[in-house]
């Protein structure tokens, strides 16, 4: 893989850990993964992947990993004031390279977010390379989303990759032709709010998020009596009560259950029932995600598909937004037929005097979010292990109710004291160093917690990730991840995952003599491919030096067992370099 650049409104670590291990195959089918395909992972896809995200929309989940400091090099944060716009578009560009061969690439645009959520999403992928071919077509402008997201994630090749992907041609799933994409990205950049030219019959617009002067507009579309809103029940009940009636041009209404906000900081699987709560009980209902507009043309139906809601925000250029036209046949009309069938009936005077006192509280913590990421610019100052957070101004929040705590990624939380910008966060070790720290506000309507990188000055040190990695796998995965490496990185046999921390189990602690890499090992893998060994060897060193210094599970039979490796290993070198 050559480049992966992700645009997305919001992420959690777990599914930017799931994401990474998809990327190279070892993704395992609960979207998880063990410690030694996490290591390979930042090994191989350290600066090839960007994800760009909003500023203070990653999720801090109740259980931290303490690796997942080492995802911050991943992360780029995009500085939307969120008060009036949002950095909102969901997209992933993906190039691959092989030996003697043209790059190929693929195209993700839709609604869902880099998270675990289970809601209801949509999202369309194209197939992309330099050969024309049936039924492929070049996508105008794709050219100069792809220079935004990379100049954007501060790569130097923006210009070149622009140049390259205007002439890639372009092929659409089974059942769709590409018609158009509509790029929104760019600041007060909106998007084309009318319909398809042709004659409209019908349509069908799907949104959790609305806003009364564009469902107003949009009810105006098409035949009376052909008009089909889907949207969240919230949504729906604010809308109801306003003046205007923006939801009466609408033959038809139905709702799901709001998108979950909370998600990632729930501490059951989302979208399953709580385990103590026994078999018996009722899963939560689907919530919905997903933005649709689908227009039934005289012969065809046109789709749009991306990440734009139903609001006025979204579509006059104030947030930045993606979405993709395509021309879509029978199968897409069975499948939003399905998305209809499945969603509740709502009758508009019944729902009009409804009110949602939660919805209200969340609101009022968000607000104060918002306020906060919009007026402060903190960065972390490092003198060796010792962490100070210099937010730059007094923090600011909507309420005087709402309290602010922060504290560094693997530390502990602080509450910050009244009239002051430099808060003292204390030491952290270099493996557990981060650009992550954690903010939390809390008050009578409850608390909101989310993690965001920062600059460090002086920036981390460059042994941060081996030091990390180190601390966290341990020896006998070291073990695993050298013998894999060796074999062509084949999978390895250690099912220690990813994220459980160093001491939890002590299956994967233990002294691992009897499981360790031997001479033979290295001398087979050698015959098979003589450049293996030299490949490896690079890493070696490095990370015994760091397994001894960083990792405080080590018994002194693992620390031995390390040293007789360390003399193993060299005595390969010795003879394979003569």
């Amino acid at each position: 893989m050559r480049l992966a650049l992700f645009a997305t409104y919001s992420v959690d670590v777990s599914a930017v850990a799931a994401m990474l291990l998809a990327l190279i195959g070892r993704n395992d089918e609960k979207g998880s993964g063990t410690v030694v395909d996490f290591a390979q992972a930042i090994d191989r896809l350290s600066g090839k992947v960007k994800i760009l995200i909003q500023r203070g929309r990653i999720a801090r989940p109740i259980a931290l990993p303490k690796i997942a400091g080492i995802l911050d090099q991943f992360i780029v944060e995009q500085t939307h004031d969120e008060r009036t716009r949002s950095w909102h578009p969901k997209i992933a560009l993906v190039a691959y390279d092989a030996p003697s061969l043209a790059s190929s690439w693929r195209l993700w645009i839709g609604s869902r977010n880099l998270t675990r959520s289970r809601d209801l999403d949509v999202g369309v992928l194209l197939t992309g390379g330099p050969k024309r071919g049936k039924k492929k077509t070049l996508l105008p402008g794709i050219g100069a989303v792809a220079a935004k997201l990379a100049a954007d994630a501060g790569r130097d090749d923006a210009d070149a990759l622009a140049v390259e992907l205007e002439q890639i041609w372009w092929e659409a799933p089974s059942g769709y032709s590409i018609r158009s994409l509509l790029d929104g990205l760019g600041e007060n950049v909106g998007l084309p709010v009318e319909p398809p030219a042709g004659s409209v019959r019908g349509i069908t617009i799907v949104s959790p998020f609305l806003s009364p002067a564009f469902v107003k507009m949009a009810s105006k579309w098409g035949p009376e009596g052909r008009r089909t809103l889907i949207s969240s029940m919230p949504a729906l009940i604010e809308l109801a009560g306003k003046a205007g009636k923006p939801l009466a041009g609408f033959s038809r209404v139905l709702a799901y259950a709001a998108p979950d906000a909370a998600i990632d900081q729930a501490p059951s699987v989302p979208g399953e029932p709580d385990a103590a709560a026994g078999d018996d009980a009722e899963p939560p209902p689907l919530s919905l995600h997903a933005k649709i507009y689908a227009f039934d043309m005289e012969s065809e139906c046109v789709v749009r598909v991306g990440s734009a809601n139903a609001t006025d925000r979204a579509w006059l250029g104030r947030n930045s937004e993606i979405m993709l036209e395509l021309k879509a046949g029978d199968e897409f009309r069975r499948g939003l037929q399905f998305l209809a069938d499945s969603a509740s009936p709502v009758v508009i005077d019944e729902i009009a005097a409804m009110s949602s006192t939660a919805t209200d509280a969340a609101k009022a913590l968000d607000k104060s979010r918002r306020e906060l990421m919009a007026t402060w610019n903190p960065r972390l100052l490092r003198d060796a292990e010792k962490f100070t957070l210099d937010a730059g101004i007094v923090p600011q929040l909507a309420k005087l109710t709402h309290e602010l705590s922060v504290g560094l990624a693997n530390g502990d939380l602080l509450a910050w004291p009244a009239g002051v910008s430099v808060l003292a966060l204390g030491s952290v070790p270099l493996a557990l160093q981060s650009e992550f720290i954690q903010v939390r506000i809390a008050g009578p309507e409850g608390e909101l917690a989310w993690m965001q990188r920062v600059e460090v000055t002086p920036g981390l040190e460059a042994g941060r990730d081996i030091a990390a990695l180190a601390r966290h796998m341990g020896l006998r995965a070291f073990h695993e991840w050298m013998r894999t490496r060796l074999n062509g990185d084949v999978r390895s046999s250690d099912p220690t995952q990813w994220d459980e921390e160093p001491g939890k189990s002590s299956r994967n602690r233990k002294s691992v003599i009897h499981d360790g890499l031997t001479l033979e090992d290295i001398l087979s893998a050698w015959a098979r491919d003589p450049e293996a060994f030299s490949r490896v060897d690079r890493h070696f060193g490095p990370y015994v030096d760091a397994i001894l210094a960083h990792d405080q599970t080590l018994s002194e039979a693992d620390r031995a067992d390390l040293h007789e490796l360390a003399k193993i290993w060299a005595m390969a070198r010795e003879r394979l370099a003569s």
